[in-house]
């Protein structure tokens, strides 16, 4: 079965009414529907916000003898996670065995590999 390619979203009336009205006033423009109106806002919106630069949100930075360093993009800030002895890892930025960073050095081969040559195994 084929993905769908688009996906629709809903807008007020009134918005949608003067978007309308701005596209047949200002041809010039060069938008030749709501759809063109409203994917150019919001790429440029997205442009705006970084989104695209964004994602993904962390980034594997580095791993030590005895823990790895993960960069977050999102709070602009390196995180390091320690493997425990129980199989688990410490995300020191959490305080947590259970967060989004320790689930993504989790999933890091670089991370995961060298740890595993030093005796650490997970216990998931």
């Amino acid at each position: 079965m084929p993905v769908d390619k688009y996906r629709g979203v809903t807008l007020q009336r009134e918005l949608v009414d003067k978007i309308e009205e701005y596209i047949e006033d200002y041809p010039e423009k060069g938008y030749k529907s709501i759809a063109d109106f409203v994917t150019d806002a919001v790429r440029r919106r997205a442009e705006e916000l970084n989104v695209f630069k964004l994602a993904p949100r962390f980034e594997h930075f580095n791993v030590y003898e005895d823990h790895a360093t993960i960069w977050d993009k999102k709070l602009s800030l390196a995180v390091d996670v320690y493997p425990r002895e129980d199989g688990t890892m410490w995300c020191t930025h959490c305080e947590s065995t259970d967060c989004e960073h320790v689930e993504f050095a989790l999933t890091v081969p670089e991370i995961i590999e060298p740890l595993e040559k030093r005796g650490w195994r997970h216990n998931g």
